[in-house]
This record gives C-alpha cells, sequence and structure tokens, in this order.
C-alpha cells in the first residue's frame, strides 16, 4: 500500500503500528518502515498466529501459508506468487538497517487479509482468517476459522468440507488458545467440542459443543466458565450429550431431543454452572463449577445430595481449589449402587457406597 514520505521512516517521523486481528505485532529485530510509500515489515521474528512463515536462505525466497491462501517472494524481486497468480508489488523483499524487511501487503495477500491503514494514527491493520485444529494437517479431524466462526472437516482421504459458521467467533487474541476435540455418535454423526480459553492469566474458558450430522450442524451449546475445566460426558446410551453448564440434553443420532434436565435447578444452584460427570438410570452426577464440589441428583425423588457431606469428609482433606477429591467410578452389585473413590491431599484413597432409593 502507499503512503507518504517516499523514504525510509526517520526516527522524527511517529512510529508505524500493525495489528494483525486487533494483535500489534512487535519485534525486537526493528520497527515497520516506509519505502518509497510502502509500508515494510522485518522479517525476522515475525508470528503470524495460525499461519506459517518460511525463509530459504539458499534461494531467498520468502514463503507464507494460511490454510486456503499462499504467497512466495524472493528477496530482491517485487515480482510474487500468491495463490497461484503472479502479483508486483511496488517493494520487494530488501535489507533495511541490516534486517530483511518484506511488503506488508504482499503479507496481507499471502494470509487472505483485508488490509486497512489510518493515517492519522499511521496504523495498518489486517484482518484475516486464523485457523485452529488438528484437522488443518490432519485427516479425520476438524479445524476452525476462529474469527468468522466457519467450522471444516478434513475427511479420511484428507479433503476439506465447509460445514457452515458456528457460534465460536473467538476473542481476538486467544484464538490459538483452542483445542477442537470430537467423538463419533453414529458413523456419519459427530459431537464436536471446541475450549477456547482467553483473559488473564487464561481464566475464562468457553466450551462450545456442535452436534454435526452428514456434515452439517444441526445444534450447538456453548458453555462459560471462570477457572474450571469441565470434563464432561459426551455420549450416554448412544446419544450425545450436550452441556451448556445449566441444561443438560441427550440427544439422539436424528438429532432429537430424547431428554433434558435443568441440572442448575436440580442442584438447588440455579445461578451456577455445572459439568455432568455421569447419567444413568434416575440419577445425574454434576460438579459445581463455583467450588468442584460432586453433586448427586436423584432424578426420581429431584433429591441433590452433596456427596462430600454425604459421606462424612472433612473439607480440609480434599486435593484443593475447585476439585474436592471425589469421583464416580461405577455401579455396584444393582443399578442403584453408585459407587464412588475420594482420593484426599495426600493421595490416600476411599471408596464410598451409595444406595438410591435407601433415604
Amino acid at each position: 500500500m502507499s503512503a507518504a514520505p517516499d523514504k525510509a521512516q526517520s526516527s522524527k517521523t511517529s512510529v508505524i503500528q500493525i495489528y494483525l486481528n486487533n494483535t500489534q505485532i512487535t519485534s525486537s529485530s526493528g520497527a515497520p518502515s516506509l519505502l518509497n510509500g510502502t509500508i515494510m515489515l522485518p522479517l525476522d521474528g515475525l508470528y503470524i498466529s495460525g499461519a506459517t512463515v518460511n525463509y530459504n536462505e539458499r534461494t531467498k525466497m520468502i514463503s507464507i501459508a494460511n490454510m486456503f491462501t499462499k504467497g512466495s517472494m524472493k528477496v530482491g524481486n517485487r515480482n510474487a506468487t500468491v495463490n497461484g497468480k503472479a502479483v508486483v508489488y511496488s517493494e520487494g523483499p530488501r535489507q533495511i538497517n541490516k534486517q530483511l524487511y518484506l511488503p506488508l501487503r504482499f503479507v496481507n495477500d499471502a494470509i487472505g487479509g483485508s488490509l486497512n491503514w489510518n493515517a492519522e494514527s499511521r496504523a495498518a491493520v489486517i484482518s484475516y482468517p486464523e485457523f485452529v485444529g488438528d484437522g488443518k494437517i490432519s485427516n479425520d479431524a476438524y479445524f476452525l476459522n476462529g474469527v468468522s466462526g466457519t467450522i471444516y472437516k478434513r475427511d479420511t482421504a484428507g479433503v476439506v468440507h465447509s460445514l457452515g459458521v458456528s457460534t465460536a467467533k473467538l476473542e481476538s487474541g486467544y484464538i490459538g488458545n483452542t483445542k477442537i476435540t470430537f467423538v463419533k455418535i453414529t458413523e456419519d454423526t459427530d459431537l464436536v467440542t471446541i475450549q477456547n480459553s482467553s483473559g488473564e492469566p487464561l481464566i475464562n474458558l468457553t466450551v462450545i459443543n456442535l452436534f454435526v450430522k452428514k456434515g452439517v450442524i444441526l445444534r450447538q451449546s456453548t458453555g462459560l466458565y471462570w477457572q474450571f475445566s469441565p470434563e464432561d460426558l459426551k455420549t450416554y446410551n448412544g446419544n450425545a450429550v450436550m452441556n451448556d453448564g445449566h441444561s443438560i440434553r441427550l440427544i439422539a443420532p436424528d438429532a432429537s431431543v430424547k431428554e433434558s434436565w435443568n441440572i442448575s435447578k436440580l442442584a438447588g444452584e440455579p445461578d451456577v454452572s455445572y459439568s455432568i460427570e455421569a447419567i444413568g438410570e434416575n440419577y445425574l452426577i454434576a460438579r459445581s463449577s463455583q467450588e468442584g464440589l460432586l453433586t448427586l441428583i436423584d432424578t426420581e425423588t429431584k433429591q441433590a445430595i452433596l456427596l462430600y457431606k454425604e459421606f462424612g469428609i472433612n473439607p480440609s482433606d480434599m486435593q484443593g481449589f475447585k476439585y474436592d477429591g471425589i469421583n464416580f467410578t461405577g455401579n455396584g452389585k444393582t443399578k442403584s449402587e453408585l459407587q464412588f473413590q475420594f482420593t484426599n491431599k495426600y493421595t490416600t484413597k476411599t471408596v464410598f457406597t451409595y444406595e438410591l432409593g435407601a433415604q
């Protein structure tokens, strides 16, 4: 792009600021410069979240790629190749103050961005698709454009398919802190989980579940947690388990809602979010995100049992912050006999049994 003056920026001129998806680029190797009206960016230390930047010292070729876009440009040459097409820029990569610089416009084009220049503030802002997830390179896996929310799947043959736009439009600067996993419900149906951490120091967790059938997003849920990482059950009796922190839904393979519960209300804490760790005949087992305490809910009697109190566990013996050390281990001799294991702060384990309907 063009801007005055027609020479490299002087120390008396206000510095140029470069932003990628609202995150400012900084480099210890040098500041952005103007060269003959072209904004130039130092190559050394250049990091573009979700994209790759490579420099071949032998061939003097700079390559930048971002999933669906790519570009290459040789040092000292204004000609470049971007997405298979020849492009001529006003300047080519060159040495400035003993550092290798490249034109910002080329960077923008190679990552599929949209470049805006504010002459008054001397700020260049590039908005570009930022991709995260194993499906960027691995088969049979998902990936996401965290800017637009568009979700993709790379199938077992390596072909990429767009599934459409999800609610996963993530906060700029934190898109890289995203983990995407999935479980199969049927041969053509997946439950996809997107976990994104944000805030400082990454204390906010957003969990988005997508029910995907035949490459189409049919249902979504979003849960918000603070300093708490839910270990949600994902399937039960062939159904997907979707949790927004308050409402639990069993989604059948045909995408219909088979059953649902408002677990926060059942636990007697309507404003508190919960993870769901087990579902069974006449019971739910959930963990409070506020204190990490495990709660048993008898869905027949609508009774909520705080297990550490039920088992007479001293809170001072618990492991620590937002985790009480109690885990459900399965049924006993009958479906109504529920077994739990408590691991205290000294890693000593104790087994407890609870009988549904006994009280």
